[in-house]
């Protein structure tokens, strides 16, 4: 068996404690077999085992994205049209190339926020898995479940009947529907289930009147998919905007909150006491605000400007409340491109979390978010050796992690993917 032992870096293992300089991790197989300071951990000798010397760099787990959508490329004037000019096939081809690159950069654990296109997640996944193409630890997800005319169904109203459709929303109304659509996105392979409780940001068909807080989904809706989620051991996730959509989503039982646009107090306070994660999202409303205009309408950069002058006095409030934040960057969202995951973490930083807790957000609370806490996330004994080697201190200057230069090495599953 294949023994590799990193020797000398400075060691963040995912958990929020301090750094351990001139450390020693040493992988066996797939697992990490010991973690410690040099000269405490007895390093392995003979022909099978490779010596990394990592002084000068960083050692930490691979980062895990809890919201990307393979489906889309960063595309803004052609966003609401891609529906209309691709199908599942031309959206496999595009996200495999998507995919490589976002492991490249050390995301080693992606969780796709619903591409849907004929459950395209699922053949992807299967893929990976199988060593066809390569790709992170990829999480499938599925359609977003929404209301007719909900947030995640760009369609036209003319071909909104057929169903299941070629882009990324299903239409369900009432909980029987609700129970129908979380089974058939169960039935066809996905590992969780995406729903809409609001309108957002890139809804089509914003207006004043409807603005991306206007609650949509019923608490009965939504808690009838969540119900048949939980039974068959998926987690479930809810795009949400504004207090009364955050609330229905967490009476509901959903296990996080993606967005949480307009978050309040009692909001916060409820999500810290079910313990459901946030995962806030925080860059696609900046480059929306900066990038948008002339590519956008103007109704979306005019609420994404004015939603981005609230946002570090929401942060405030989440923080303060001791929300558990997830690394989640919704990659392929206009002007975000797939392997620039790690700018969402830069974001947070400018929001008012510290660089460890940002970490600690993209490795050991999104393992709990994407439902593998017990086996990735974090650099200790036994867990599964997803790795990379960071020229440079991230603690320092987090934007280490969104340079291609600085991502020396990226170990998945103890398999080196790439060594720079």
């Amino acid at each position: 068996m294949k023994i590799k032992a990193f020797k000398g870096g400075t060691l963040i293992d995912g958990n929020g404690t301090a750094p351990i300089k001139n450390s020693v991790v040493v992988v066996e197989g797939s697992r990490i077999k010991s973690v410690g300071k040099n000269g405490e951990v007895d390093i392995p000798q003979g022909d099978d085992v490779q010596i990394i010397e990592a002084g000068g760099k960083t050692v930490m787990p691979g980062l895990i994205d809890s919201h990307v959508h393979i489906g889309m490329g960063g595309e803004s004037k052609d966003f609401h049209s891609m529906p209309i000019h691709n199908n599942s096939l031309d959206i496999a081809m595009k996200a495999v190339a998507y995919l490589k690159k976002t492991l490249e950069m050390g995301i080693t654990t992606l969780r796709d926020g619903g591409s849907g296109y004929d459950w395209v997640e699922v053949a992807l996944r299967n893929a990976i898995n199988r060593g066809d193409i390569i790709g992170p630890r990829y999480i499938a997800t599925g359609y977003h479940l929404t209301v007719t005319g909900g947030h995640g169904y760009f369609l036209p109203p003319w071909l909104g009947k057929f169903a299941p459709p070629q882009q990324i929303g299903m239409h369900c109304d009432g909980p029987d529907a609700w129970r129908k659509a979380a089974r058939l996105n169960i039935y066809n392979g996905t590992d969780n289930v995406k729903l809409v409780a609001s309108r957002g940001f890139l809804s089509a068909g914003l207006t004043v009147d409807a603005p991306p807080t206007a609650a949509q989904a019923s608490v009965e809706e939504l808690k009838a998919a969540v119900d048949e989620a939980h039974k068959m051991g998926k987690k479930v996730f809810a795009h949400a905007n504004g207090r009364q959509a955050i609330r229905n989503a967490i009476e509901a039982g959903v296990d996080s909150i993606v967005h949480g646009f307009y978050i309040d107090e009692e909001c916060a306070e409820m999500m810290v006491e079910r313990n459901v994660i946030l995962e806030p999202t925080a860059l696609v409303i900046r480059v929306i605000k900066e990038f948008g205009s002339g590519h956008m309408p103007d109704i979306m950069v005019e609420k994404a400007t004015e939603y981005w002058r609230h946002k570090e006095k929401e942060f405030k409030i989440i923080l303060d409340k001791g929300v558990s934040i997830s690394f989640s960057s919704d990659m392929g969202c206009p002007f975000l491109f797939h392997g620039e995951n790690a700018r969402e973490l830069s974001s947070l930083v400018e929001l008012g979390v510290s660089p460890m807790d940002a970490i600690v957000a993209g490795t050991k609370t999104a393992s709990h978010a994407v439902g593998y806490g017990d086996q990735i996330g974090t650099i200790e004994e036994g867990k599964i050796a997803d790795i990379i080697v960071v020229d440079g201190d991230p603690l320092e200057n987090i934007e280490t992690l969104h340079t291609e230069e600085n991502i020396k090495m990226v170990l998945k599953d103890g398999e080196t993917v790439i060594a720079r």
